[in-house]
């Protein structure tokens, strides 16, 4: 798929003008999965943003000797890895193709590069991905919520 064209899906980036998604663009570098395959592990360096282009990535965090609990399951369009990134933590949880898939990648040093360079172009971009981390809060906050009702009955 064109790259303009996939970003032009991708919710974080739908909103930037022609020529702010021509240097989101040159930023991205493609990496390929096979199924199983881990993109990254717990405490790996949060050093790179990924999107899912095609396929799917499972995200999951340890849960002792039950083995991982699944997060989330992603696919075409969604972003993930942002949070250790903009933390500046290692990560906490672990992403695995949960079939062949294909990503783009983002790193960090490039990112910061570029949203140094362009303020403008980073207001937009950080209100993008706030909105989407908010969402995410959301969600699991409402999960959380299904849970301690379930402990009350």
């Amino acid at each position: 798929m064109e790259i303009r064209k996939f970003l032009r899906e991708v919710d974080t980036f739908s909103v930037l003008a022609d020529a702010d998604i021509e240097k989101v663009a040159a930023l991205c570098r493609d990496r390929s999965l096979v199924r199983g395959e881990v993109v990254y592990a717990e405490r790996d360096p949060g050093d790179r943003i990924f999107i899912v282009e095609s396929g799917a990535i499972e995200i999951a965090k340890s849960n002792g000797p039950s083995g991982p609990m699944r997060i989330a399951v992603l696919e075409h369009g969604e972003i993930f890895g942002e949070l250790a990134v903009f933390e500046e933590r290692p990560r906490t949880a672990i992403a695995t193709a949960t079939r062949d898939s294909k990503v783009k990648v983002i790193e960090k040093k490039d990112l910061e590069a570029l949203m140094a360079a362009e303020p403008a172009l980073s207001a937009r971009i950080l209100r993008s991905l706030l909105r989407k981390t908010a969402a995410r809060l959301r969600l699991a906050d409402e999960a959380i919520q299904t849970l301690i009702r379930s402990f009350e009955a």
